[in-house]
């Protein structure tokens, strides 16, 4: 075990468990007042952190199984369980029995989703994830809940919108919706697009706040997946053939 605890990529991976463990803190206010915009930006470094990791781990060579397997544990926590809990007490508490239904459906398929990765991955490397990956999941009820805060409101007047929200993303993560990794969107026409919607978030961030223009790009990601299907489906273009999410190097994070 001390072996694993010396492990460079582990470090980034607990790092992120660290900051969805104090994201619940801080959403349920145990050391205060609630702080939501707080927490989601805690859930926003977890994505980070989340995607450091496999990078540390391609560059010091010290993958391994245990890794795979502790990065998954991990992402239950920030991208499942710390969403779930912003989500309910930011928006879905009022609603009762209902909200926090919906709650535990997105942690429920979040968890569903991993279980799905892991038994399915091989190793091999796909321009495709099958469904949308929990930490783009999670990090899009980060940034929503960031963005209603930064523009000055106080409380969620429409809760079942909210929880529209929850069941929405649980339903894509357990999908069988293809979404383009980030290997496939540094190619051909498709990088011309991901640096316009860089540009358009730095233009966003200047004018509105950073808050809005993350949850723009977020948004237009999550869309995307269902967007793209439905082209083809119109156009009668072959099925996309998913094979196995790559494990290793890049784990489950949004390139994967």
């Amino acid at each position: 075990m001390l072996r694993h605890f010396l492990n460079p990529p582990n470090w980034f991976t607990s790092a992120s468990l660290f900051c969805g463990m104090y994201a619940v803190i801080l959403a349920t206010g145990l050391n205060g007042a609630k702080d939501f915009h707080q927490a989601g930006v805690m859930i926003l470094f977890a994505a980070v952190f989340d995607a450091m990791d496999g990078a540390v781990a391609r560059v010091t060579k010290t993958a391994s199984k245990f890794g795979i397997q502790l990065d998954s544990l991990c992402d239950a926590v920030s991208f499942g369980f710390a969403p779930a809990v912003l989500l309910y007490a930011w928006g879905l508490s009022s609603l009762g029995a209902l909200g926090l239904a919906g709650a535990f459906f997105f942690a429920l398929c979040g968890v569903f989703r991993l279980a799905r990765f892991n038994t399915k991955a091989d190793g091999t490397k796909s321009a495709y994830t099958e469904g949308v990956t929990i930490t783009m999941a999670g990090a899009t009820v980060a940034a929503t809940v960031m963005a209603h805060v930064a523009n000055g409101a106080t409380s969620v007047r429409q809760p079942f919108a909210v929880l529209a929200l929850a069941v929405v993303l649980g339903l894509l993560m357990v999908s069988g919706v293809p979404y383009r990794s980030h290997k496939s969107l540094r190619r051909g026409p498709l990088a011309l697009v991901g640096m316009l919607n860089v540009g358009a978030l730095l233009a966003i961030s200047a004018r509105v706040n950073f808050s809005t223009a993350f949850i723009s790009v977020l948004g237009a990601y999550v869309a995307s997946g269902p967007v793209e299907a439905l082209i083809r489906r119109a156009r009668r273009s072959p099925k996309i053939d998913l094979g196995a999410e790559a494990v290793e190097p890049a784990r489950e994070n949004p390139g994967a």
